[in-house]
């Protein structure tokens, strides 16, 4: 009987240290997901600011055009 009460407490003792291990990675996975989607939000973040600036110079390019047609008639 003692020898199954050893082995039942080792066995609780794995299950604890597994428990354990597996909440870790969970809290691991899930910062590490945060981190992902932080990282994707501030890539779109600089793709939006970089079109901004295009359509900016696309809009200043067309009413430079336009003031030179206009000079030009």
């Amino acid at each position: 009987m003692n020898q199954y009460q050893f082995l039942d407490k080792r066995f609780q003792e794995y299950n604890v240290a597994l428990m354990k291990t597996l909440q870790n990675l969970a809290t691991l996975l899930e910062a590490e997901k945060c981190w992902h989607q932080s990282k994707l939000l501030k890539t779109m973040v600089d793709v939006l600011s970089e079109i901004e600036t295009k359509n900016t110079q696309s809009i200043a390019a067309i009413e430079e055009d336009i003031k030179t047609s206009l000079l030009l008639d």
